[in-house]
């Protein structure tokens, strides 16, 4: 096994779960690269009710009182692992870097997947109220966005805002031009990279993994106050000699965590490659998600 790097591996699958779990932004996170174990409790800070009142003179003008931190109890109970298997013989065959950076970014993508969609269940009529968009997917365009805006200002949110759209929403709203061209957003990224950006004031994601929830849920808007995610490390739970590699991964921008693993079963004559992470989500203040769905719901 010595053509194979874990570290450079496990970074490279890494790098690819940071990126793909962006969205995870548009929420209010506790993600840390402390160690706990499944079904603890981590509470998750909300910010809100701030104020502003006239001012009279007075012994106590300088000291009133306002503004909430309340907080959500997240309870670290999603633990998914992603593993392939490899025998020394695929090891050889691929012993260039490159080819295994492929499987790589495969393993980041199934975590990621498993994991969002977990998150996005969370996003139902029953936690959120009625949908305030039922426009058909192929329609959307930036009378939308603006009426998404519109109504996450109506409701008190203010702060980071994001639009999430399935894949048909992006690509309708890829399609207008008023959104996309260079001469109106200043950039060429819509039509180069595909991406949409920040436009009206909100953080704009596509995503493939955006489940139906039973409402034909399409999208949605949201502050950060409207779910609350925890992510924790996870620890050694087996003996150190029982693995090959142990690698704990952190983000330090954003907080997001993964354990590496790799071992080595003699009677089946295999490596085995896992990724692990470790999660909880709660819904949080109702008002900072406003859900978009199909015209027939």
């Amino acid at each position: 096994m010595t053509t194979f790097n874990d570290t450079l591996f496990g970074q490279t699958v890494f790098q690819q779960l940071v990126d793909i779990l962006l969205p995870l932004n548009i929420f209010s996170t506790d993600l840390s690269s402390e160690v706990v174990a499944p079904g603890s409790a981590v509470v998750v800070p909300l910010f809100g009710n701030v104020t502003a009142t006239s001012f009279v003179q007075g012994a106590s003008a300088y000291e009133g009182t306002g503004g909430t931190i309340s907080a959500i109890t997240v309870t670290m109970d999603k633990r998914y692992i992603t593993p392939v298997d490899l025998t020394p013989q695929q090891i050889a065959d691929s012993s260039n870097a490159r080819r295994l950076d492929a499987f790589g970014m495969q393993l980041a993508q199934a975590t990621a997947n498993k994991l969002l969609q977990d998150v996005f269940s969370v996003l139902t009529t029953t936690n959120f109220g009625a949908a305030v968009l039922t426009t058909a997917s192929s329609s959307y365009n930036r009378t939308q966005l603006i009426e998404a805006r519109k109504q996450l200002i109506s409701a008190g949110v203010r702060g980071p805002k994001a639009f999430v759209g399935n894949m048909a929403v992006e690509g309708a709203l890829l399609g207008d031009t008023n959104l996309v061209l260079a001469l109106n957003r200043g950039d060429s990224n819509a039509i180069k990279e595909g991406t949409l950006g920040k436009l009206f004031g909100m953080d704009i994601y596509g995503t493939d993994v955006l489940p139906t929830n039973s409402i034909s849920l399409i999208g949605f808007c949201a502050g950060q106050e409207g779910v609350a995610v925890a992510m924790r490390n996870l620890g050694n739970y087996l003996p150190q000699e029982e693995y090959s590699a142990f690698e704990q991964y952190v983000d330090a921008d954003s907080g997001i965590s993964m354990l590496y693993t790799r071992h080595w079963n003699r009677s089946s004559g295999k490596w085995f490659i896992n990724t692990h992470v470790l999660f909880g989500y709660s819904a949080a203040v109702t008002g900072a998600v406003k859900l978009f769905t199909t015209p027939t719901t």
